[in-house]
């Protein structure tokens, strides 16, 4: 029987060659390992050369947020300048975020309740966002964290933009719409919203402050729907110095008896009787003279003062109201709400305190709400209209026609009246197109038995117009301009005694 001897062959022949590999690969490896070790030392080197040092208890409580215990500004700021010292020419993105409407919530909840809310939605932020590889990651009890607590209800988030501009936008838009769920506190369910804006690094600045400027604006901007979008544009730079004086005038302006009301009434077509009056806020500026409300209102609005200037207008009108009853006259008073008054958890109870000391029927106090105050946050907004109604007060729908209102979403709101836009009515007797589409509103509002209110009336022909088509009463130049508010019981009195004669 033959042996084949090629597996002794072959395992002799390895052996040989061991006897002169085997030196060559340990050179091999010790070679290997000092490129290693002298890569490793270089790395530590550089590590202390850019990066944060190890935190001690004492540098942690420095860099993170004392109640949610992220990151706070300061470690952010460390971390940009080893980020953009290692990438200087990158693109990046400053993510903007806050916590819509927090003041109330905290009203509500106690500081220790809404420090633990907003602990919790940190959380949920962050959850969100550290599985983005493009979002920053700063060290955060011994693991990592992609949210920075900038501090009061602001967070923020760094974005390696690189070719993708819209990066940060996107991730702002799923965040609003994604992380606010309600949170339960003590087994209640707890509602928020979440706001953001965007800033872009280098374009918009390459300072941290400056690029927080920026962000906020865009999120003012974004939020009151002045702009369709959460990223900064120059076009967005609105604090001029002239508009900065402006906003310091109308802190003081109520105290120092700046304001003033108007008031312009309204008549029932059918009888000319006087039913109620719109109350119109004018602002005396010791400058620039008697201001009307598109001259200040969504200045006001933007930096969060719009709610002080209503509760002093539903002030002085609640006092008008009881002059005109001791004065013997039933006419209803008319107050615009802004959107930002609609999402005052505390308006339908100071309201009705106010109505209550007065001792007047709320039925004579109409709140006027145009379509876009219930885009914001819908919900919320119909809540307080429920409430309202409630209390008995009358809800007029402002501008109607010009909006999104359709018959179906009409038929959710707890409103009485609804206010026909000037631009519907304007030679409404000279043109049989634009008398069919003021028809057509009118039908709307015939079919919710809503009572109608045509804005802008100059001319008889076309309060006569409107009468023939429906609709209940006018108010314009046709009938006064407007006047000062404590005049109004001796207007109507003068014009109760013209129509007599």
């Amino acid at each position: 029987m033959s042996v084949s001897v090629w597996p002794v062959y072959a395992l002799s022949h390895l052996v040989e060659q061991a006897n002169w590999l085997l030196p060559l690969l340990l050179i091999g490896m010790l070679v290997v390992a000092g490129l290693w070790q002298r890569a490793e030392r270089q790395r530590q080197k550089l590590q202390q050369q850019l990066d944060l040092q190890p935190l001690t208890p004492d540098s942690f409580r420095l860099l993170h947020d004392e109640i949610t215990g992220y990151p706070n500004k300061l470690a952010l700021e460390q971390q940009l300048e080893v980020v953009l010292r290692r990438q200087p020419s990158q693109h990046f993105s400053l993510l903007l975020l806050k916590i819509k409407d927090f003041e109330q919530i905290n009203k509500v909840l106690g500081h220790s309740n809404s420090n633990l809310l907003l602990t919790q939605i940190a959380s949920r932020i962050n959850q969100h966002l550290i599985n983005e590889p493009d979002v920053l990651q700063l060290e955060w009890q011994g693991q990592y964290a992609s949210v920075v607590h900038l501090g009061g209800v602001d967070f923020a988030a760094w974005v390696n933009a690189g070719r993708k501009q819209h990066l940060a936008e996107y991730l702002a838009q799923r965040i609003e719409h994604e992380v606010p769920e309600p949170l339960l506190i003590h087994g209640c369910g707890i509602e928020y919203r979440i706001a953001s804006g965007v800033a872009h690094y280098p374009q918009h600045g390459t300072l941290l402050n400056d690029l927080l400027d920026k962000a906020h604006q865009a999120l003012q901007q974004h939020l009151w729907r002045y702009s369709d979008t959460q990223v900064f544009s120059e076009e967005m730079q609105t604090y001029t110095d002239d508009k900065l004086t402006m906003m310091s005038q109308l802190s003081v302006a109520i105290s120092q008896r700046q304001l003033q009301l108007d008031v312009q009434p309204q008549i029932q077509l059918v009888d000319k009787q006087v039913l109620a009056a719109e109350v119109l806020l004018r602002w005396q500026h010791p400058e620039r003279g008697l201001l009307a409300p598109k001259d200040f209102l969504p200045l006001a609005e933007s930096i969060g003062m719009i709610y002080p200037l209503t509760q002093w207008v539903l002030q002085q009108t609640v006092q008008i109201m009881q002059q005109l009853k001791q004065d013997g006259f039933s006419i209803a008073l008319a107050v615009n709400l802004a959107s930002r008054d609609l999402m005052q958890v505390e308006l339908v109870e100071q309201l009705q305190q106010m109505l209550e000391e007065a001792d007047v029927d709320p039925k004579l106090l109409i709140l006027e709400i145009k379509e876009d105050a219930l885009l914001i946050e819908p919900g919320k907004a119909l809540n307080v209209l429920n409430r309202l109604n409630q209390l008995g007060v009358q809800l007029a729908l402002d501008d109607f026609g010009t909006g999104f209102s359709s018959l179906g979403y009409l038929r959710q709101l707890p409103i009485q009246q609804v206010k026909v836009d000037c631009s519907f009515i304007a030679g409404l007797h000279r043109s049989d197109t634009q008398a069919a589409v003021t028809g057509a509103i009118l039908d709307v509002a015939r079919n919710l038995q809503l009572t109608v209110v045509a804005e802008g009336i100059e001319e008889q022909a076309v309060a006569d117009k409107l009468k023939q088509m429906g609709c209940h009463r006018g108010q314009g130049f046709l009938y006064s301009r407007p006047f000062a508010l404590h005049g109004l019981p001796a207007w109507v009195k003068q014009y109760q005694h013209h129509q007599k004669r």
